[in-house]
């Protein structure tokens, strides 16, 4: 895996690209809601849906061009971004492959579905990106890891890494298998943590917090251990851990539950499940 710089700014990108949107649910607001505020014109940027109220409302917030016909959104754009379901994608890739992409970027973060599928749906041979954004990206602080077939340059790339930082950090893979990796991790990791949160705020009001205080205390500890491992990423996280585990103290205790409990095997047998879950729904596209 190989990291990237932030970009700050999608000026990386030309500033005559057009994007289209299929699909208008929350990833796709988020990244259009980005682009904009990173000084994208809402002239360049169209969304399609089937659901006229969706549109209604991007369109009130962000003033973006709107559609309910796919064809007409895919002929508008430069760059095409697919943020539909993996089951709708083979219906939407039916719509679009009598067009000429020669000459666009499509980018896919329809989860499981491969560079080359998508290639055979649309009977092409294209520039194709996969990109796994996560749900904080509606907050500008999401973690997106990309893909890039053959057929796609390093201009190319860059347009999509600028698209992706405007919404948080990026780190693109090698090898396009990594994407299922990156979905379990990232993608799906936000449902995770979510988790840990409620049970630690669950059993802190048991014991007598009240709910609002737990549920601070809880959220920013791990917001800020967050951004402590990012900020200190030349020590190791059980460098980390340590240094906060006194011995025999309260952390202690708890790690050591943790570990009778074999915490770390269920995060990983997690982990593993999400990717293999990646990998099934690809092949059942």
């Amino acid at each position: 895996m190989n990291s990237s710089k932030p970009v700050n700014h999608p000026k990386s990108m030309n500033s005559k690209n057009q994007i289209s949107f299929i699909g208008c649910g929350n990833m796709a607001a988020a990244i259009i809601h980005g682009l904009i505020a990173q000084g994208m014109s809402p002239s360049h940027i169209q969304a399609s849906n089937r659901s006229p109220e969706k549109l209604t409302q991007i369109k009130a917030s962000t003033n973006i061009l709107t559609t309910t016909d796919n064809y007409q959104a895919a002929e508008f754009a430069d760059i095409l971004l697919l943020a539909v379901k993996p089951q709708i994608l083979p219906q939407v890739c039916e719509q679009l492959k009598s067009i000429d992409l020669s000459n666009k970027l499509i980018i896919s973060i329809a989860a499981g579905i491969t560079t080359d599928k998508i290639l055979e749906l649309l009977e092409q041979t294209v520039a194709v990106i996969r990109a796994m954004p996560n749900t904080p990206a509606t907050i500008s602080e999401g973690a997106t890891g990309l893909f890039a077939n053959q057929q796609t340059s390093q201009s190319q790339k860059r347009t999509a890494e600028s698209i992706f930082t405007a919404i948080g950090q990026v780190e693109w893979v090698e090898q396009e298998s990594l994407i299922d990796v990156v979905t379990a991790i990232a993608g799906s990791a936000p449902a995770y943590v979510f988790l840990f949160i409620q049970a630690m705020v669950e059993q802190a009001v048991k014991d007598g917090l009240d709910e609002k205080c737990a549920r601070n205390l809880a959220t920013q500890a791990v917001l800020g251990a967050s951004k402590l491992a990012q900020m200190k990423s030349s020590e190791t996280l059980q460098d980390l851990r340590q240094a906060v585990t006194s011995p025999a103290g309260t952390t202690a205790a708890a790690i050591a539950s943790f570990e009778q409990n074999e915490f770390s095997n269920i995060i990983k047998k997690a982990v593993s499940a999400a990717t293999n879950r990646g990998k099934e729904l690809g092949e059942q596209a």
